[in-house]
């Protein structure tokens, strides 16, 4: 209950600075900002398959990554919540073809028979309430990131996009919390190294 407790007063804590840091004038400049560091960092690779998220507010947004991405012939999926509690991935080229879905996020307009993935990703684009430097994420409270990074077992590499304000000293986690390889902000990029990130959260 404790941890329950300090990631809920973190979130609220968060979500409070989100709703201020939104009438920043430069709240676009800064998301461009750290989208130019993901690209710069995280080139495109032609033939790749990405996972990427369609942002909302108070999220860093990924239109120019999704357009540099899609333009140099990397295959983009985007997550839906399905009813077993898990995320699965579909394409999605066209960006009027949203719907809204649980908790009001945007997901992919799928047709019936179509199969999303699960794995087989070359790069995951994760987004978070919080990040520290270890890589540790605290997410909206739902677990359906932690699930999927879970089961991807580290067979693809995770990068989290924050604004710099939503960097911490330390995120509070749980024992089934994944953190992830590397965190982008307009400040620069922190990478975690594999072994190190390991030994720090187990």
């Amino acid at each position: 209950m404790l941890m329950a407790k300090r990631k809920a007063e973190l979130r609220r804590s968060e979500r409070g600075r989100t709703r201020a840091g939104a009438e920043e004038k430069n709240l676009a400049g800064r998301s461009l900002e750290v989208q130019r560091r993901f690209l710069a960092a995280f080139p495109p690779v032609p033939g790749g398959r990405v996972a990427l998220y369609a942002a909302i507010p108070g999220e860093v947004g990924t239109e120019l990554i999704r357009a540099m991405y899609l333009g140099a012939g990397v295959e983009l999926l985007y997550p839906r919540v399905m009813e077993d509690g898990k995320l699965s991935f579909y394409r999605n080229g066209s960006p009027d073809i949203w719907v809204r879905g649980k908790y009001g996020l945007m997901e992919p307009r799928i047709s019936p028979g179509m199969e999303g993935l699960r794995s087989g990703f070359d790069l995951v684009v994760v987004p978070g309430v919080a990040f520290d430097s270890m890589g540790r994420r605290l997410g909206r409270g739902y677990g359906y990131y932690d699930r999927f990074l879970a089961d991807l077992a580290g067979s693809a590499n995770t990068v989290g996009l924050a604004f710099s304000r939503q960097l911490l000293p330390e995120v509070p986690v749980d024992a089934w919390d994944v953190p992830v390889d590397a965190v982008v902000t307009e400040d620069g990029v922190i990478r975690v190294p594999r072994a190190r990130r390991d030994g720090h959260i187990k």
